[in-house]
């Protein structure tokens, strides 16, 4: 009889621990685990996975693969194109595919760096920062040159510069390696679940990836902040930082973003507020923006891997005529 007690008495311990700790039972949603799981379905992945992540997944958009309402010929094999206010998956296709980032990495490396930096915090370039790579855009910085967060970030995410991108890393967080740590985290927190970082500029590597959704979920979050709302709109940028020497010095650029600097027009009625273009070999063209309707309405679009920048914006285009004015 005693024994009786004391396997009741256990058992009702296991189950209390399970249910107000989570001890009797592991959340194991590694991506890679699952990739090669023979029962992975993605889609049910993701939505698990938000759910999990953030308890506000009711404020977010599904991924859900949709067609274009009205236009059964219109087809784009990974995109997306999410109402922020009804939390509607407008478009959906591919959502939950794997695809290369390219510059559209960026959008983590700033949300990162106002969260853990401010404003007027002293970026310093390196030697490493100065020269990314003979192919990346960067500024031509020179190593012992210093501007602010809020300056490096107006040139990370208006002109994409590379070397802009690895100076952040290495001041905000100490190394370059506990920055790409930290995008991991905020990937993960914010849901996230299937991207990948090894790097704050979006440069290739076959292990850094993301999803068009994962996208959608790291604007959606990036907006949220004052400085970065501020910067995506801008069509060029120019500022006064402090050289090696001492000296001033201003670099002016144009912003990557087509629709931004007046050579893609949006359809009638739709505002384009900024976002995140990118581009690699591996990658192809992408672009993920926020654009708002005549009714000031929010919408997130994203288009991933085309093959020239005319389908690029053929096709953001083609999600951006859906929005209802």
């Amino acid at each position: 009889m005693n024994r009786i007690k004391i396997y009741t008495l256990l058992l009702w311990g296991a189950l209390v621990c399970g249910a107000f700790t989570g001890c009797g039972r592991v959340m194991n949603n590694d991506y890679e685990s699952m990739m090669n799981s023979d029962q992975f379905n993605p889609t049910v992945a993701a939505q698990e996975s938000v759910t999990r992540e953030k308890s506000f997944a009711h404020d977010l958009c599904l991924p859900e693969d949709t067609k274009a309402a009205g236009n059964p010929e219109f087809s784009l094999p990974t995109a997306g194109l999410f109402d922020l206010g009804s939390r509607n998956t407008m478009y959906g296709s591919g959502l939950t595919t794997r695809v290369f980032p390219a510059s559209t990495t960026k959008l983590m490396t700033a949300l990162v760096a106002v969260k853990h930096g401010n404003p007027g915090q002293t970026i310093k370039i390196s030697e490493n920062a100065a020269y990314p790579g003979a192919d990346a855009q960067r500024l031509v910085l020179e190593p012992g040159d210093s501007m602010t967060l809020e300056q490096a970030l107006n040139y990370l995410l208006v002109f994409s510069a590379n070397d802009c991108a690895i100076a952040i890393a290495e001041n905000i967080a100490g190394s370059y390696d506990e920055f790409v740590d930290l995008m991991n985290k905020e990937a993960r927190a914010i849901g996230a679940t299937g991207t990948h970082f090894t790097n704050p500029h979006g440069l290739h590597d076959d292990n850094h990836y993301t999803t068009p959704y994962d996208l959608y979920l790291i604007l959606n979050e990036a907006v949220k902040y004052d400085m970065i709302r501020k910067i995506l709109p801008q069509s060029d940028y120019n500022t006064m930082f402090v050289g090696v020497d001492g000296s001033s010095k201003s670099i002016a650029v144009p912003a990557t973003d087509a629709y931004l600097t007046g050579d893609v027009q949006a359809p009638d009625g739709i505002t384009v507020l900024g976002g995140k273009t990118g581009t690699t070999e591996p990658a192809g063209h992408c672009l993920i923006i926020l654009s708002q309707n005549e009714k000031e309405e929010y919408y997130i679009s994203v288009v991933m891997k085309t093959e020239s920048l005319e389908d690029l914006y053929d096709g953001m285009n083609g999600l951006l005529a859906q929005i209802p004015n």
